[in-house]
């Protein structure tokens, strides 16, 4: 027990944007209230403009009901999410807001061996060029075309709840590459199609993007977010982008059994600036997911995961401040980040691991359950993983041809 609850409470928070159950996570953030009306605009020299609604609509939302102990954004300078196999990571914590105005959120960093970008058109997939503008508007996929009758209405129905301005500043935080309508149906199919809670959750989630500012996070290194060394991250907290799978999702990987937190905290990281890093790391991810979209005009909105979880050291997991940590993790995914999931593989679990998750298999969402596969051996996983991504997308640490992962060795190391 001591080895599987804490795996099982990461797990947990990876399948979180699924399952959308009150119990599934601890709320760090009370719910917002119902006074979300868009003040009229005071005409002087003409009609207000799109962007003039959308700005008026954001304004409007109580952002002092929308309470979030995680910090906002300062600074926006960082590369992009890159394509390479390095990875450096940092781990975030949540800050209260009052005292939170130079902090930043995301998952963790990719650098490519050399150092460089390896995104060449990344310039053009940031958070703030937005989809409703420019040629990057004609980039995003038509989804429209291809939704069921209940989908559209569904879409429509949003799109009157909101109104116009609503609408507008749900444009102003779309990655390029996203459509409107997929951001809709990322909301609303958590809210089984009930048009007025995903109205509502979409604007909380409008009101914390104006806090925490997702965008300026993701050009922040994680370093930068935790005012410590990279390595220091990428060597106790290692998650990093490992290509596209054969569908054209991003493949992320989390090597959970090498994550220590104890060095971390001593360094002074609080959970706060972990946080930050994953909000981070998961709009840079949604950037990809953007870019995909563009390059095979089709939406393609969620990512796979793969976590290893050997060499799991349980004591870690057990420290107070870690559970903070993934009760953030799933809070964040659940409220901002919802149906980004596509699938979970569960690497080199240990026996007691797989037995356990199958006892309590039947209390969780069949749905969910359905997006995660846990495998011992690496007999039993590398086919699998293989089968999902291509061979050159994989470095032969894990069974693949591509180029051999850097700072793969122990933490003792």
């Amino acid at each position: 027990l001591k080895l599987v609850c804490p795996v099982l409470e990461l797990l947990r928070a990876a399948i979180s944007t699924r399952t959308m159950s009150s119990w599934w996570c601890c709320a760090c953030t009370p719910t917002l209230g119902d006074d979300f009306s868009v003040l009229s605009a005071e005409v002087e020299e003409g009609p207000p403009t799109a962007v003039d609604k959308a700005a008026m609509f954001v304004e409007q939302i109580p952002v002092s009901k929308f309470s979030t102990r995680i910090g906002a954004p300062g600074l926006t300078s960082g590369l992009l999410l890159d394509e390479g196999l390095t990875p450096s990571i940092a781990d975030t914590t949540c800050t209260d807001l009052a005292e939170s105005s130079m902090s930043a959120t995301s998952t963790d960093t990719w650098t490519n061996q050399d150092g460089h970008s390896s995104l060449e058109d990344c310039d053009a997939l940031t958070s703030g060029e937005t989809l409703a503008e420019g040629e990057n508007a004609n980039q995003a996929p038509d989804v429209r075309s291809v939704l069921s009758s209940r989908e559209l209405a569904a879409v429509q129905a949003l799109e009157g709840e909101l109104g116009e301005g609503g609408i507008e500043a749900v444009r102003s935080i779309l990655v390029a590459g996203e459509a409107l309508e997929s951001c809709f149906l990322r909301f609303l199919k958590p809210q089984n199609f009930r048009v007025r809670q995903a109205a509502k959750a979409l604007k909380a989630h409008l009101a914390w993007c104006t806090v925490m500012k997702p965008a300026d996070l993701a050009e922040l290194t994680p370093g930068e977010i935790c005012s410590c060394s990279d390595e220091l991250l990428n060597e106790y907290m290692p998650t990093w982008h490992q290509g596209y799978d054969r569908q054209g999702r991003p493949v992320v990987f989390s090597h959970y059994g090498k994550f220590r937190f104890g060095p971390v905290f001593e360094a002074g990281v609080t959970v706060e600036k972990m946080l930050q890093v994953h909000v981070r790391n998961s709009e840079r991810t949604a950037r990809l997911c953007g870019k995909q979209s563009i390059k095979f005009g089709r939406d393609i909105s969620t990512a796979l995961i793969v976590m290893d979880v050997e060499g799991l050291d349980p004591n870690s997991l057990r420290h107070r401040c870690a559970f903070e940590w993934i009760r953030g993790l799933a809070k964040i995914d659940q409220e901002h980040y919802p149906e980004r999931l596509g699938q979970v593989l569960i690497i080199n679990a240990p026996s007691c691991l797989h037995y356990f998750y199958k006892s309590i298999s039947w209390t969780l969402p069949q749905k969910a359950c359905s997006l995660v596969r846990i495998f011992g051996s690496r007999a039993t996983w590398e086919p699998v993983l293989l089968e999902l991504v291509d061979a050159s997308e994989l470095p032969p640490q894990y069974g693949g041809s591509g180029p051999t992962l850097t700072l793969m060795e122990s933490p003792s190391q």
